[in-house]
């Protein structure tokens, strides 16, 4: 099929439903040449990420991009290049141990204060151009494995394509700017 629903939630009878955290991994797993993770949210990433750590490690040629959210606090007045350096440390800390990297990107909008402010709110994983998880669910522990999320797993490769073209052509463009990791 081309697409299949991916609810998550408490069973009921006659309704199929799957964990988000079960989809993800098998996307991960499968994946020979990209990955793109799009979120707004990051919670428990060691737990979250370390199948996509193997992977990276498995196949030496497998790209990683993160898409994420970089928050201003309200009011906070701290510089922007302060906070994205707190959340590349962060990020290393909480959510990403491993040596081998992925490239990180974020909106700088996000940082803005006022009616310039955007957020990077897009929760969708992609895998090898070729398949798309599109989901409500942020990457926590409580939205891939216990929240009720609503998501579309696609397999239909032209609607994979854009969704990896358009998240490629933010960073290209310099919409989204990269979150030095290293």
């Amino acid at each position: 099929s081309l697409f299949d629903l991916v609810l998550s939630g408490p069973d009921l009878p006659g309704v199929p439903t799957s964990d988000t955290a079960a989809v993800m991994h098998t996307m991960i797993t499968s994946a020979s040449r990209e990955i793109l993770l799009v979120g707004y949210a990051v919670h428990d990433g060691k737990r979250l990420f370390e199948p996509l750590a193997r992977r990276m490690e498995q196949m030496i040629a497998l790209e990683v991009t993160f898409c994420l959210d970089i928050p201003r606090p309200y009011n906070d007045p701290t510089p922007s290049a302060e906070l994205v350096a707190r959340f590349a440390r962060n990020f290393r800390v909480r959510h990403w141990p491993w040596d081998r990297l992925p490239r990180l990107y974020y909106d700088p909008r996000s940082l803005l204060t006022g009616d310039q402010r955007a957020s990077l709110h897009a929760k969708c994983v992609g895998v090898d151009r070729a398949r798309a998880l599109v989901t409500s669910a942020n990457f926590t522990d409580a939205a891939q494995r216990r929240n009720i999320e609503a998501g579309v797993d696609l397999r239909h490769r032209p609607t994979a394509e854009r969704i990896a073209d358009y998240f490629r052509g933010l960073c290209a463009g310099g919409q989204l700017i990269e979150c030095p990791l290293g």
